[in-house]
Parts: structure tokens; C-alpha cells; sequence
């Protein structure tokens, strides 16, 4: 924890990536945290509904690709302060707008900011921290995120017990913090991004296949988790908004103790081994969530799987060690959008076979998670780095 307290005043480019990962998530962990409670007790959405709703939320993600018209008009430091801002000003209206259509509206609005966020955060973390050092710095980075929303699953849960705050408070709050936070940013120094000048255009390459096919898996495998593993906890086992929150802080907290680790970790054994365990394991943790009966045991799966994505590190590593160096900004908004197309339409279909068999949707993930697994057998083990590439 000292090393990213230490990086966090010194306004340089690391400080900057850990104040957006810490603005980030204080506005996702308040929408997480009582989403799921808002849609079905407030606005009286049903599984079918918060599907058509995740699918909805993914749109943008599709669309990030775009993001690269908007880096021809303002550096990408911009872009990231500007879809911060728009991220917590969506999360920040949401309880004023209490409707299907509201619900939908202000999911879109956020999360737009989060995956133009999300596009150009990848591009900035993976020119600005060194190859060597990568996993280590990301985790470094990760365990600044999971800490302050450590924190704000606490205050979360003193503000419900001891101030009765509604679900509308905790968006409004959550979402003015990541607003102002982005605001605070824009006193930063703008700092050169690019050791290499970047290519404008969207680029797609052969030799990128087996990445973008990792992300198009992932994409499709985390959207089962973020949409439905939730949801289970509240249907299924009632989950309260007071217990969700305990859920979201027991496995942010898990996260903060082990994401630094994992990070020396993937930068010890390699990225094919690396996503070789995650696959495994989520494969496990899927097809475990479709026959749990206990909702210790359900909240026991949902914290392991929080810890697992933390080796998503590794495929930032592969990232990095992969791409061309003048290619980073391009291929890193072609790969987000690639790692939503099935997040568009999948939480649609898997919400109507929810209402049918809630398992099938889990199988679902097990699955994905098996492909993801063979895709990373023909990971080579030295990945080419970007001056090799350019020797081919």
C-alpha cells in the first residue's frame, strides 16, 4: 500500500493513472453496489429487464472504437478527464430518473464515460509503465482501486445503517466524487504520452488474432459475472442492500491483498501460464455458481471470482509485449470494442434464459471459460514485443 500512497502526490503520469482508477471506481462501486437492489425493488425490474439493461450498458463499449475521432480534436489525457467526468455524472442522476427508461437513460450516460475511459486508460498504462515492471505496476495501480473501494463499501454501509440512505443518496454521492476528482485532474500538467507517435486509424492485424479472440472470450465471460452473479445473490439468496455492500467490501478487500501479489506473480511464471490458471478456475467457479444452495458458499464463489479477475493483468502484459509501439492508442480502442460485441447482445439472450433456468447461464460461462483456455494453449511463450514485430 505505501508504494501507490507514495506515487499518488507526485502529479506525474503513474499519479494520474491511479487517481482515474480511484475515481473510477468510487462511482462503479456505488452504482454496483445498489443496482441490483434499485432495479428490482424500486423501478420493479425483472431479470429480463436488467438483461435488455446490461446490453444497453454495453453499446458504448462496442462503439469505443470512435474514441479515436476524439483523439484527433484533444490529447488522450483529455479524453480520459472528460469521460471520468461524464462516468460520474451518470452514476451521480441516476436515482433522480427511477423508470425503465430513466434506468436505461442514465446506465448509457455513465457508461459512456466508462468505456471511452476504459479504451484510453489502456493505451496511456501501457505506454507509460515499463515492459519489465508491467504486471508489478499494475498491480500497483489495481490495489490503489480495490483499497478506496474498500473504503467506499464501508462508508457505503454506515451511511444505510446509520443514516438510512437510499440508494438514490449513494449514487448521487458516489458520482459527484468521481465528477469532482475528474475535475481535480484537469491541474494536472499535461504530460507527453507517446515515446512512439501514434496511428490514427483503426488498424486490425493478423498477427493480433490471438488477443483479440482472449478479449472477445473475456469480454463475453465477464458480462455473465457483472450481470448475473449479482443478480443471483439478490433473487435467489435476498441479498440485502446492506449485504451486497458487505459482499462488494469482503471482495474488494480480498483484491487488495492479493492483486500485487498476482501482479509479481504473471510477471514471474509468464502470461500463457497465468491465463491458464484463471481459466481453469473460472471454469470451476462458473459451473459452481449454477448448483450452490448455501448463500455463504454463493458469496464465497462471487469473492473468488473477484480475485480472478485481477489475472486479467495478464493479458495486459501479452498486451503490451504484443503490439506495435506506434500501434497502442489504435489497437487498444479496436480491442475494447472487440471485447464488447458479445456484451451487447449476450445479457439479452442469457436474461431470457434466466427466467427459464438461471443454471444455463452459468454453463454458459463454464464454457467460454474452456475456449479461453484452449485459445491460451497456442500462446506463444515469449510473446514478440513490439521492436521485434517491427523487424518481421
Amino acid at each position: 500500500m505505501n508504494a501507490w500512497r507514495h506515487h499518488l502526490f507526485s502529479r506525474s503520469p503513474i499519479s494520474m493513472l491511479i487517481i482515474i482508477g480511484i475515481a473510477s471506481v468510487i462511482a462503479n462501486t456505488g452504482w454496483r453496489v445498489v443496482m441490483n437492489n434499485f432495479a428490482v425493488d424500486t423501478v420493479g425490474m425483472t431479470g429480463a429487464n436488467i438483461g435488455v439493461l446490461q446490453s444497453i450498458r454495453e453499446i458504448p463499449g462496442l462503439l469505443s472504437f470512435t474514441v479515436m475521432f476524439l483523439l484527433m480534436l484533444m490529447s488522450e489525457q483529455r479524453v480520459a478527464i472528460l469521460s471520468l467526468c461524464l462516468l460520474g455524472i451518470g452514476v451521480a442522476i441516476t436515482g433522480y430518473l427511477p423508470s425503465i427508461y430513466g434506468f436505461y437513460f442514465t446506465t448509457v450516460l455513465m457508461s459512456i464515460g466508462f468505456h471511452y475511459l476504459e479504451a484510453v486508460n489502456r493505451s496511456l498504462s501501457t505506454q507509460v509503465l515499463e515492459t519489465e515492471s508491467f504486471g508489478q505496476s499494475m498491480g500497483m495501480i489495481r490495489e490503489a482501486s480495490s483499497f478506496i473501494g474498500l473504503a467506499t463499501f464501508i462508508a457505503i454501509i454506515l451511511a444505510i445503517q446509520f443514516f438510512d440512505a437510499s440508494a438514490k443518496t449513494i449514487f448521487f454521492f458516489c458520482g459527484l466524487t468521481c465528477a469532482a476528482l475528474a475535475v481535480y485532474l484537469l491541474s494536472f500538467a499535461h504530460f507527453k504520452e507517446h515515446k512512439v507517435e501514434q496511428k490514427n486509424n483503426i488498424i486490425l492485424r493478423k498477427e493480433y488474432s490471438v488477443y483479440y479472440l482472449l478479449t472477445f472470450l473475456g469480454g463475453a465471460r465477464r458480462q455473465i459475472f457483472v450481470a448475473f452473479a449479482g443478480l443471483l445473490m439478490v433473487q435467489k439468496f435476498h441479498y440485502s442492500i446492506t449485504m451486497m455492500a458487505v459482499l462488494f467490501m469482503i471482495s474488494s478487500l480480498a483484491t487488495t491483498l492479493t492483486v500485487a501479489s498476482i501482479g509479481r506473480f504473471i510477471d514471474r511464471i509468464g502470461e500463457k501460464r497465468a491465463l491458464m490458471i484463471e481459466y481453469v478456475a473460472l471454469a470451476v467457479v462458473f459451473t459452481s455458481y449454477a448448483f450452490v444452495e448455501n448463500h455463504y458458499l454463493a458469496g464465497g464463489l462471487y469473492i473468488l471470482d473477484s480475485i480472478l479477475f485481477s489475472f486479467t493483468i495478464a493479458l495486459a502484459t501479452y498486451f503490451k509485449k504484443t503490439i506495435r509501439s506506434d500501434e497502442i492508442a489504435s489497437s487498444s480502442s479496436v480491442s475494447f470494442t472487440i471485447n464488447h460485441i458479445a456484451a451487447v447482445f449476450l445479457p439479452f439472450l442469457l436474461g431470457l434464459l434466466w427466467v427459464s433456468n438461471y443454471q444455463i447461464v452459468f454453463f454458459c460461462g463454464a464454457i467460454i471459460s474452456c475456449m479461453s483456455l484452449m485459445v491460451a494453449f497456442t500462446i506463444k511463450s515469449e510473446p514478440l514485443n513490439s521492436q521485434t514485430i517491427k523487424q518481421v
